[in-house]
């Protein structure tokens, strides 16, 4: 039984890595944000806190090709950075639990927040790259759905399930709880081979799968080459616009809406939040889900193309029907679908820039195309001042509709590897 030729083990395994990175997350977030507000620290210390664990994952395309090109064969190709991976998450953890005051020693925590991100971001990188490697056509689909649901949940552990431990358990013993379910989640990857034949551990018998040990044996110079070539095909740079396009909307309507909501229509920030953290929390996860198996059903590249149309379109809708913003299960509705539809589309594209990485270079490729999600999503942050100057709110609704919508003009060039040509680039160089 090894992740390659068990699909259950593989998914489960997948899944569970995912609920690790969101366990953290959750807690960092809302648990310790809280708690620090509680013992009265300031916006701006907290604030300051918090951004620590954000600076890795704006970086994390760098170990894109640290993780194509080294690892220690006998073990497999992404399951040695998984463990390392997980080792540092388990111990920054438990560092911080060695913090007497957390309170009083905010930067101490920041540093330690850092590096737990450091690592964090390397097992996200090392997870997909394994997700790229193994998943089949088939599975790809339902795989980014449970994994994405995956991490909604664990993101619900970690602040939620761990955030009642705190009054009973105090704050260092309920930080050692979050190792141990972290350490839990490490055995999947550490009792179970990658491939067969190989080494479950450095000192047990094995060998090198013939795969890992030929793409082991590229120098730097041939990765880069590789990279060049995945990134030449016209599928490849139709998907990094795709990505570039997709979530401007998105970034563009969150601070709109956070206007729109508690300034123009009177809402409090309880009120909102309470709407956008639970029911809309709750879509999300469900449309994570049924989005991921609807992908194996239709394709991910049709689902992404028929989400980005029916979200565009109930985005264009909302500012049509302004005159409907004073009916609260109008507004109620529309934030709880938007949050499903968006889900969804972001599961049919992981799954669609899946299909697209080359194995050879999957966790440089793969990892590029998530950081340009990221920037589509700055980008559209960064439109929302002057658009909000220019433009009423209803207008702003209706452009955000329509390049939401538009990206439908793109998707039906994006081809998965599929044509031999395609294949053979993904073998081993002679």
């Amino acid at each position: 039984m090894t992740l390659s030729t068990s699909p259950l083990l593989r998914i489960t395994t997948l899944c569970a890595l995912y609920v690790a990175q969101g366990i953290p997350y959750g807690f960092v977030v809302y648990t310790l944000a809280a708690y620090f507000a509680e013992q009265g620290l300031d916006a701006e210390a907290i604030g300051a806190t918090l951004a620590m664990g954000m600076i890795p994952w704006a970086f994390k395309w760098a170990f894109g090709p640290v993780v194509d090109r080294w690892t220690l064969p006998a073990m497999g190709r992404r399951r040695p950075w998984i463990l390392l991976a997980q080792v540092g998450m388990v111990t920054t953890i438990l560092a911080m639990a060695m913090v007497p005051d957390p309170a009083r020693a905010i930067s101490t925590i920041g540093v330690l927040i850092l590096l737990h991100n450091i690592f964090n971001a390397l097992q996200d990188v090392s997870v997909d790259a394994l997700a790229v490697d193994l998943l089949t056509d088939a599975e790809r689909g339902k795989a980014n759905g449970l994994m994405y649901g995956s991490k909604y949940l664990g993101t619900s552990l970690g602040a939620a399930g761990l955030g009642v431990l705190i009054g009973p358990l105090g704050m260092a013993a309920t930080m050692v709880v979050q190792a141990a379910l972290l350490a839990a989640i490490m055995l999947l990857p550490l009792l179970i081979r990658e491939r067969p034949g190989e080494r479950l551990l450095p000192w047990s018998p094995g060998a090198p799968s013939p795969q890992t040990e030929s793409l082991e044996e590229r120098s730097f110079l041939s990765l880069v080459m590789d990279l060049v070539r995945a990134f030449s095909r016209r599928s490849s740079l139709l998907a990094a616009v795709v990505a570039v396009l997709a979530l401007l909307p998105s970034g563009l309507l969150s601070p709109i809406a956070n206007i729109l909501f508690i300034q123009d229509l009177g809402w409090t920030k309880e009120e909102y939040v309470g709407i956008t953290g639970t029911l809309g929390v709750w879509a999300g996860l469900g449309g994570s889900i049924a989005g991921g198996f609807l992908a194996d059903v239709v394709g991910p590249r049709r689902l992404a193309a028929i989400s980005a149309v029916v979200l565009g379109a109930m985005i264009a809708a909302f500012g049509v029907f302004d005159g409907m913003w004073g009916e609260r299960w109008f507004l109620v509705g529309y934030l709880v679908i938007e949050s499903g539809l968006m889900a969804v589309l972001n599961v049919s594209l992981f799954a669609l820039f899946m299909a697209v990485s080359s194995p050879r270079v999957a966790a440089t490729q793969f990892t590029a195309y998530m950081a340009l999600l990221n920037l589509s999503t700055t980008i559209g942050l960064r439109l929302a001042g002057p658009f909000d100057e220019r433009f009423e709110v209803a207008t702003i609704y209706l452009i955000a509709g329509g390049l939401q919508a538009a990206l439908v003009l793109v998707l039906p060039f994006v081809a998965p590897r599929k044509t031999p040509t395609d294949l053979a680039a993904d073998l081993p160089s002679a």
